[in-house]
């Protein structure tokens, strides 16, 4: 039966036994409420993850904003009407702003830092509402991110004499290894024979050059080198256009980050965060761009560091 001011169509099912009198009594309450999520300011209904929010034991938080609309079942807006709303979950906040203004409409705001499905229910007994079920999985973050990018020392940029370091096999670029450009700026570089090598301290700090730069540890033999297996970050390996260093409290680690410009016109793709620095804080991106001078002109080439973007 069509849906008119007297009659409202009702999906369900039921059981009724044999008798020939027998019947199933449906009841319908008097007011009927419709749900809508809002498209965000990205142009989809995924949730947000608010600025002044951080994270929590490796949790975001979730922040999903919904229309609920009330009306009678003649189709008038119900106004003033108050509403309680609960989840399935009991970790979740749902809140409703107030009572519904003259379109019978109100805002319900669902937050919780537990991806999954949730399902919200209307348990006024005088309105009529299918439940509403959500998907918490992906969602944007509500601030613009600055995203630079990063690399590790590569010995093909150096030009220095070969020399010997213990801890390391085989001779290197004393620049590679000692200087400015190579490993103890950098904390890991990668030889010319594709191997890879770690500052662990030492070398009395740097010997500044004349135009007041550091170039070389002041003490070269005292510094401490070791090979290792690859560049790790403080959650995993780092890779080349593959991983970020992120603030932990903003971006959890070992989470997967989509990185885009905010109008769209450029897409750095997916990323791990796999890796953390003394300078990234708050809304700040870290890109791993790979080893050298080579991978900073691939960086620069792609359109350098964004000054806003949608994670």
């Amino acid at each position: 039966m069509p849906d008119n001011t007297n009659y409202v169509t009702v999906h369900d099912t039921a059981c009724t036994n044999t008798n020939p009198d027998s019947c199933v009594v449906v009841q319908i309450a008097a007011n009927l409420l419709s749900w809508e999520i809002p498209d965000n300011k990205y142009g989809d209904k995924l949730p947000m993850i608010p600025s002044a929010s951080r994270v929590q034991h490796g949790k975001i938080l979730y922040h999903v904003p919904i229309k609920a609309t009330v009306k009678s079942r003649g189709g008038a807006p119900l106004s003033g009407r108050s509403l309680t709303v609960k989840s399935n979950r009991s970790n979740d906040t749902v809140r409703v702003s107030g009572p519904t203004d003259s379109s019978g409409c109100a805002l319900v705001v669902l937050e919780s830092r537990e991806p999954g499905d949730v399902t919200l229910t209307v348990t006024d007994g005088d309105i009529t509402a299918v439940p509403l079920r959500v998907t918490l999985k992906e969602a944007w973050y509500e601030s613009g991110f600055h995203i630079t990018h990063y690399i590790i020392a590569d010995e093909h940029d150096a030009r220095g004499p070969m020399v010997q370091a213990p801890g390391v096999c085989g001779s290197h670029r004393q620049d590679f290894l000692y200087g400015a450009g190579g490993v103890p700026m950098q904390g890991t570089g990668e030889t010319l024979d594709g191997r890879f090598v770690r500052y662990d301290g030492g070398g009395g700090g740097w010997h500044n050059n004349a135009h007041g730069h550091p170039d070389i540890l002041n003490n070269p033999a005292q510094a401490r080198l070791s090979e290792t297996d690859a560049a790790h970050g403080r959650f995993g390996d780092v890779v080349a256009n593959r991983s970020i260093a992120v603030d932990p409290t903003v971006i959890p680690g070992r989470s997967r980050v989509y990185i885009a410009s905010s109008d769209g016109g450029r897409v750095v793709g997916e990323r791990s965060a796999d890796d953390t620095g003394g300078g990234i804080r708050g809304a700040h991106i870290d890109h791993f761009s790979g080893p050298g001078s080579a991978a900073s002109r691939t960086w620069q080439a792609s359109g350098g560091r964004l000054a806003k973007c949608a994670g």
